[in-house]
C-alpha cells in the first residue's frame, strides 16, 4: 500500500520495472473481500513472520492436520504463560531450576474445570528445560507466531527400504506385469514371485550364499498401489476406459442462450432393421420379414446444449461429410413439414444457425467442406478431442435416452456388449422397415423427448425451455432460400449455351446470363447446386455469383429425390419421344410428395443427399427420354428458346393416370401414345409411383 486516506488507498504492484499504482475505494475492497477475490494478511512481509513460514513450512494452523495443530498449541500455552509469569517475577529465570519450578506451576495452573472425576485422561509429560527452551527460541525467533513452535519431527524416520535389493528388483518386476491386458491377480503373480524365489535360494544355498526373504503379498500389493494408477488401468482396460474412469467430473457448460453451443456427433443406431428396397414392407408377414436382409442405421444428429433440443438429424447407411453437411442444412430449416408428415402432434421450433459449433474429431467433422459450411454460417467451429465422450455429454446422453425410451419397444434392439445380449439373436428379431426410422424418430424427438421434463433443465421440458430462452434472448435469422444455396450447395461445373445451363435434365436460363454469353461465348462456369431446391441454381459469371432460376418454375422448392422419382414416373408412364405437357410434370411431382405419410421424412431425413461427383455420374441417367413442353402449345419456340423447339404437344384435357398393375412398366408393346388418366394421385397400395 502506497497510501490511503477516507475515500480509499493506492496500491501499488511489487516486482515490475515500472511502478504501478492503483486505486480502490473502501466499498471495491469490502465487495472484492466477500467475494473471495481479495484476502487482507497482515505483516505477510514481516522478517519474523517470514523467518517462522520458513521454520514451519507452513503459515497458519489451518494448514496442518488437527492433532499436529493442537501440539502447537499446547506448546504456545506453556511458553505464553512462561513469558507472563517472567515478566510479572524477576525471579523466574531460564535456568534449568527456575524452569522446572514455572513448569510444575504451569501445570498445577492448568485448567480441568468440566471433566468427569471417573474419566480416564490421557496426557503428555511436560517438557524438559532443555527442550523448552528450544522451544522459546523459536517461538521468539518466529515473532510470536505459533506456527514457529513446529518441529522438523517431519523429516525424521529412515526413507531406505530394508529389502535386500535382489528381492526389491523382483518385487517391482512383478509389480510391473500386473499392468497388463491378460489382467493377472495380485495372488498369481504373488505365486509367481515366491516360485522365482525359490529357485534363487536354492542355488544360493549350493553356493553357501544367505538366503533371500519372501516378501509377503500385502507388501506386492503396496508397490502395486504405488505405481501411476491412470496408467495401470489403461494398461489392463485400455486407454479408453481409463479417460471415462479417472475424467474429471466439471460443472459442464457455461451456456445460457439458444444456440449458443451446438454438438454434433453421430452413432451407429442400436437396432436392426430390415432392408426395404421394393416396397413390400405392407405385403409381408412377420415370418416372411425374417427372412429378409437386416443392417444397421446411422444417426447423425445436432443438439442445442442451453435448450437441450434437437435441432437435426438424419438417418443414412454411411457416416460421411455429405450427411453431416445435411444435418447443418436441417438444423436451419423450418421442419414443422416433416414433423406434420411424420404425424407428430406437436410443432418443431428449434432452428437457427448457433454460434459455437463442437463435434468430435471423426472424419465427416474435420472434412474441409463441412468446416466451409460452419464457416460460412459465421460460427466457431470447436473440435472435441476423439474418443473423449464426456467432453460431449450432452449429446451422448441423448443418444443415451433414445436408446433406453424407444428402442426397447422394438424386437431386433442391439445391446452394448454381449453379457446383456446373453443369447438374444437380435439380427433375426429384426421387424420394421429401414425406412420407417426416420418417422419413428421424428416422433420420438418432437413428441416424446422435446416434451418430457429434463433433469438438466431442472425439471423444464426442452420444448418450453427453447420459447422461454428465445423469447428472453432472441434468435439469429435463419439463412434464405439463396443464402443456403450457397453456403451448402454443391460445387459443379456446367457448360453454358443458349438455352441455359443443364443440370439433371433441367435448363437454368435468365437474361443477365444470356447478356454475358454474347459477350464471351459459349463456356463453362461454375455453379452452386441445392439438392433440396432445384428450383434455382448459383452461377459465377460478370466476377460474382448470380442466382439463376429454373426453366421450369414448377421445380421451386422441389427435393432432388423427388425429381428424380418424378422422373423415374413418368419414363413408365410415358413411352420414349412422347411428349408431355408442363402441368403434368407439375401434377405428378405434387403426387409424388404426397402418395405417402413419410414422403417428407424421406427427403429430408434420409434422402440421397449425392456430392457433385455423384451428381456428375447420375447426369446422363436423368436424361428424360421424353419432352417436356409449354401448355400453351400454338406459340412457338426458337431453336434458342427457353424451352427449345417445341413438337405437337399432348391436349391438355387429356387426363393422367397411372399404369395398371398387370401392365410391364417397360413394356417395348407400350403404346407411343400417353394413356389416358384422371387428376387424383394413385392409390397407395400401388407401386407405380415407387422408384
Amino acid at each position: 500500500m502506497v497510501s490511503g486516506d477516507a475515500l480509499g488507498y493506492v496500491f501499488s504492484r511489487p516486482g515490475h520495472s515500472v511502478e504501478l499504482h492503483e486505486q480502490f475505494t473502501h466499498e471495491e475492497i469490502v465487495k472484492l473481500i466477500d467475494a473471495g477475490e481479495l484476502r487482507i494478511d497482515r505483516k505477510w512481509y514481516d522478517e519474523t513472520r517470514a523467518k517462522a513460514r520458513l521454520m514451519a513450512g507452513v503459515d497458519s494452523l489451518t494448514e496442518l492436520k488437527v492433532p499436529e495443530a493442537n501440539e502447537l498449541l499446547r506448546r504456545e500455552y506453556y511458553v505464553s504463560q512462561f513469558l507472563a509469569m517472567e515478566a510479572a517475577d524477576k525471579q523466574v529465570k531460564r535456568t534449568d531450576v527456575s524452569i522446572k519450578r514455572a513448569i510444575i506451576e504451569i501445570e498445577l495452573n492448568r485448567p480441568t474445570s468440566g471433566q468427569r472425576c471417573d474419566r480416564n485422561v490421557t496426557a503428555k509429560c511436560a517438557p524438559s528445560p532443555r527442550t523448552f527452551r528450544r522451544w522459546l527460541k523459536n517461538y521468539e525467533d518466529g515473532g510470536g507466531n505459533v506456527v514457529a513452535l513446529r518441529t522438523r519431527h517431519r523429516f525424521s524416520g529412515n526413507k531406505n527400504s530394508k529389502i535386500d535389493a535382489e528381492v526389491h528388483k523382483l518385487l517391482t518386476k512383478y509389480a510391473m506385469q500386473y499392468c497388463s491386458e491378460t489382467r493377472p491377480t495380485v495372488s498369481k503373480l504373488h505365486g509367481k514371485l515366491s516360485a522365482e524365489l525359490a529357485l534363487i535360494n536354492r542355488i544360493s544355498e549350493a553356493n553357501g550364499e544367505p538366503l533371500l526373504v519372501c516378501p509377503s503379498k500385502a507388501t506386492l500389493q503396496r508397490r502395486v498401489n504405488q505405481l501411476n494408477q491412470f496408467e495401470v488401468h489403461a494398461c489392463r482396460h485400455g486407454i479408453n476406459s481409463a479417460r471415462a474412469r479417472f475424467a474429471v467430473v466439471g460443472t459442464g457448460l457455461d451456456v445460457t442462450r439458444p444456440l449458443q453451443h451446438v454438438q454434433i456427433d453421430t452413432l451407429t443406431i442400436p437396432l436392426h432393421t430390415i432392408v426395404n428396397d421394393w416396397g413390400l414392407d405392407k405385403y409381408l408377414t412377420v415370418e416372411e420379414r425374417k427372412e429378409l436382409q437386416t443392417e444397421r442405421k446411422k444417426i447423425c444428429l445436432a443438439f442445442d446444449v442451453a435448450t437441450r433440443g434437437v435441432l437435426a438429424f438424419r438417418v443414412s447407411d454411411k457416416d460421411d461429410a455429405n450427411n453431416a453437411i445435411a444435418v447443418l442444412a436441417m438444423s436451419v430449416s423450418d421442419k414443422n413439414a416433416i414433423a406434420k408428415a411424420a404425424g407428430c402432434k406437436s410443432d418443431w421450433p428449434h432452428r437457427g444457425p448457433g454460434s459455437l459449433y463442437s463435434p468430435d474429431a471423426g472424419s465427416p467433422f474435420i472434412d474441409t467442406r463441412f468446416r466451409g459450411c460452419i464457416a460460412k454460417l459465421k460460427a466457431v467451429y470447436e473440435n472435441a478431442p476423439a474418443a473423449l465422450s464426456s467432453m460431449r455429454g450432452h449429446i451422448e446422453r441423448v443418444f443415451g435416452t433414445t436408446h433406453t425410451m424407444l428402442l426397447p419397444e422394438f424386437p431386433g434392439r442391439a445391446f452394448s456388449n454381449t453379457q446383456e445380449k446373453g443369447e438374444y439373436e437380435a439380427h433375426k428379431r429384426a421387424s420394421i422397415f429401414s425406412d420407417k426410422l426416420p418417422m419413428i424418430l421424428t416422433r420420438f424427438f418432437v413428441d416424446i423427448y422435446h416434451h418430457t421434463p429434463h433433469e438438466g433443465l431442472m425439471g423444464e421440458t426442452p420444448y418450453n425451455a427453447w420459447h422461454r430462452l428465445v423469447g428472453l434472448y432472441g434468435l439469429a435469422p435463419c439463412p434464405d432460400l439463396h443464402a443456403r444455396r450457397d453456403i451448402f450447395g454443391e460445387p459443379l461445373a456446367r457448360n453454358l449455351d443458349p438455352r441455359g445451363i443443364r443440370v439433371n435434365g433441367n435448363f437454368y436460363q435468365s437474361d443477365a446470363i444470356q447478356e454475358w454469353r454474347r459477350e464471351v461465348g459459349d463456356t463453362k462456369l461454375d455453379i452452386r447446386y441445392d439438392t433440396a431446391d432445384i428450383g434455382h441454381i448459383s452461377a459465377w459469371f460478370d466476377d460474382q455469383w448470380n442466382v439463376v432460376p429454373a426453366v421450369r418454375t414448377s421445380l421451386v422448392g422441389v427435393d432432388l429425390n423427388v425429381w428424380m422419382r418424378t422422373v423415374a414416373d413418368l419414363r413408365r408412364r410415358f413411352a420414349a419421344g412422347a411428349k408431355v405437357n408442363e402441368h403434368i410434370v407439375h401434377d405428378a411431382i405434387r403426387a409424388i410428395s404426397e402418395i405417402a405419410d413419410d414422403s417428407v421424412c424421406r427427403t429430408a431425413i434420409a434422402g440421397l443427399r449425392p456430392d457433385a461427383a455423384e451428381i456428375d455420374r447420375t447426369e446422363e441417367s436423368l436424361t428424360l427420354g421424353f419432352d417436356i413442353v409449354a401448355d400453351n402449345v400454338g406459340e412457338q419456340k426458337s431453336a434458342d428458346g427457353i424451352i427449345g423447339t417445341e413438337f405437337p404437344a399432348t391436349p391438355a384435357s387429356v387426363p393422367l393416370s397411372p399404369p395398371s398393375v398387370t401392365a410391364p412398366a417397360n413394356s417395348a408393346k407400350a403404346s407411343t401414345k400417353p394413356a389416358s388418366v384422371t387428376l387424383a394421385p394413385a392409390p397407395r397400395n400401388l407401386p407405380s409411383l415407387e422408384d
